[in-house]
């Protein structure tokens, strides 16, 4: 009789502590600041397309934090999550960027000494 009286108590129990809220998302808003300042490093300011996502990541950021403030903890990790993972894609069209300049700069250097082994 008394596993039939302890699986109401579990019930309210689990309940009760699943309704107190998202605990605040510290970890994700660290590595979100570190994903957004790591596409900055890599030049994601000077690339089109990065720039857009920057910006994105940047302004889902401070959303997020204004959801923490309001208390809204679990939207507040969502906005973090969307904001880290543009501040990632910045910094892979950021990263594109450089090595696109990179092969066309090698592919010159390909041709020119082609050019001079020509002659």
């Amino acid at each position: 009789m008394s596993r039939f009286l302890s699986w109401p108590f579990a019930t309210v129990l689990a309940l009760a502590t699943s309704c107190g809220g998202a605990p605040k998302p510290e970890a994700r808003l660290s590595s979100d600041e570190g994903a957004i300042r790591g596409a900055e490093e890599a030049g994601a300011n000077q690339v089109p397309e990065a720039t857009l996502e920057l910006k994105l990541a940047s302004e889902e950021r401070q959303q997020a934090v204004d959801q923490m403030k309001d208390g809204d903890n679990h939207r507040a990790a969502l906005l973090l999550a969307r904001s880290e993972a543009d501040a990632e894609l910045a910094l892979a069209l950021a990263r594109e960027a450089t090595a696109k300049a990179d092969a066309a700069k090698a592919q010159d250097a390909v041709e020119s000494l082609k050019r001079k082994a020509d002659r």
